[in-house]
């Protein structure tokens, strides 16, 4: 799995270490890619930030999403990528 945070100025600390937590408590395992370049996130689509893509899929932008949210996020990615 492949959990892309897009970051910028804002943010960005509380939305990787809300990643963490969450993958922690799902208890599955990925590659975190932390993304601060502005034109790879214009390439991707990314409009505002902090924006959290898993295996491709925006699951959340301009926001930072609850761990609650990402922890059922990331054991459904787990669970299609089986």
């Amino acid at each position: 799995m492949i959990i892309k945070v897009y970051v910028s100025c804002c943010g960005g600390d509380k939305a990787i270490a809300v990643v963490d937590e969450a993958m922690k408590q799902a208890g599955v395992e990925g590659q975190v890619e932390i993304v601060k370049d502005l034109a790879e996130m214009a390439k991707a689509g990314i409009m505002s930030t902090p924006a959290i893509k898993i295996n491709d899929r925006l699951m959340g932008s301009g926001r930072i999403p609850k761990v609650s949210d990402l922890v059922s996020w990331l054991v459904e990615a787990a669970a299609k990528s089986k």
